[in-house]
């Protein structure tokens, strides 16, 4: 069984005794970024990103919360929040970090009434973990069902017309703006044995691609930011 690698990682840096951490692909390793990844403060957003996440009503659905950060950003603001994530680490960290509203879930069997939340955050190229656009679309009609009818959510996901084989783990595909990235971390605590966590696959899409997922789906793409040149974030709305 494949351990909390990354989570694990996260808590052991909230305490100040993070170990290594590293994105591993066959023989290719690359530093786990703990800090920069997880650790940063919405205090040190620029403009543009706090008026980017500030324009999201609550309450929201933070999926893959990782370490807390986003949902102190909405906890400060005095925003009705909850951020899941799958891994008990990581939520543990976002608990000690003083996060106050965040639960152990899996965004692939969410336990949501109809309408419970007003907006879904899904960072991190997260969305890419439902493996196929098939996957990609059963995933935000899911979110659709437990957001009202004005609801907004964000994804974001690297642009396989901007990337190439530079980005770790990448994988081509043979189809027009899609491609793939598959790695996993592996961790080496302080004190304890090294930890394995599971392969982790994902789906990259181009924007114009995310538009063609959406149809189908009560979702439409109604903006896109590009950021470092290859990564985007795309508001979605119903």
């Amino acid at each position: 069984m494949a351990a909390d690698a990354l989570g694990t990682a996260m808590r052991d840096y909230q305490r100040g005794d993070l170990g290594d951490c590293r994105y591993v692909d066959g023989d290719d390793r690359m530093d786990g970024h703990i800090a920069e990844n997880y650790f940063g403060s919405h205090e040190d957003w620029d403009d543009d990103r706090r008026g980017w996440f500030a324009a999201f009503d609550g309450p929201v659905l933070d999926l893959g919360c990782g370490a807390g950060q986003h949902v102190r950003f909405f906890e400060d603001r005095g925003s009705e929040v909850l951020g899941v994530d799958v891994s008990p680490g990581a939520v543990q960290a976002a608990r000690e970090r003083g996060c106050e509203s965040v639960a152990v879930a899996d965004m692939f069997d969410l336990p949501f009434e109809r309408d419970r939340f007003r907006s879904v955050l899904l960072n991190g190229t997260q969305i890419g973990l439902a493996h196929s656009v098939a996957g990609v679309r059963s995933l935000l009609s899911d979110l659709a069902h437990i957001t009202d009818e004005a609801a907004t959510a964000q994804v974001d996901n690297y642009d396989p017309t901007l990337v190439d084989s530079a980005l770790f783990g990448y994988r081509p595909d043979p189809r027009d703006g899609f491609a793939h990235r598959t790695f996993h971390f592996e961790y080496e605590p302080q004190s304890g044995e090294r930890m394995l966590g599971r392969t982790l696959h994902f789906l990259l899409f181009s924007p114009a691609r995310l538009r063609d997922i959406c149809v189908g789906t009560p979702w439409s793409v109604s903006e896109v930011e590009h950021h470092h040149e290859v990564y985007y974030n795309a508001r979605l709305t119903k």
